[in-house]
């Protein structure tokens, strides 16, 4: 398999199915609950938590283009129907079957470590690094960076949830960002 054919097709689908769920859910999410703001202040920037909104979904969809990757011959496809949680830009989908209602803070943090990620990083780059990760790492979700970043920081918080640290400083340092 080509990999640089896989990704001038899979990078720009990423990035346009990213763009289509956040309009798509964008206008039924919510704002946050105050309960989570003052769970997640003292890990994320004020305009991070501002920008995200919430959304509890029956189940999340898969892309459109995986009929074409599955006909590629593309084993290991992420399911995102057995997700518990997605960030779509600034829009989280909840899997209420997976997640429990409300969400597990645990979960939350995860996904506003990828709202920080996009935010930071915008959608094209975001997506880009997403999709090139995963090719790069055998198409391994847990070995994506953008990814494992996310699970690492989760499990930061988990285990010392009074050790306050900056998510979005983590990522710049790790990125090269320089403010």
């Amino acid at each position: 398999m080509d990999v640089n054919a896989l990704m001038v097709f899979l990078i720009p689908n990423a990035r346009r199915w990213i763009t289509d769920q956040r309009n798509k859910h964008r206008p039924h999410s919510s704002a946050l609950t105050p309960q989570t703001i003052r769970s997640l202040h003292q890990y994320f920037r004020h305009v991070t938590l501002e920008r995200a909104q919430i959304r509890i979904v029956d189940q999340i969809e898969n892309p459109p283009f995986y009929t074409d990757l599955i006909k590629m011959g593309i084993e290991g496809l992420i399911d995102f129907r057995k997700m518990a949680g997605i960030t779509f830009d600034d829009t989280i989908l909840i899997n209420k079957l997976c997640s429990g209602i409300p969400p597990p803070l645990t979960l939350m943090f995860h996904e506003f470590v990828h709202v920080a990620q996009y935010g930071l990083l915008g959608v094209g780059e975001f997506a880009r690094q997403y999709v090139l990760g995963w090719a790069e790492n055998g198409f391994s979700y847990e070995s994506i960076p953008l990814e494992f970043e996310a699970f690492a920081l989760q499990t930061q918080f988990e285990r010392s949830p009074q050790s306050y640290f900056s998510v979005e400083e983590v990522i710049e340092k790790r990125q090269g960002i320089i403010h």
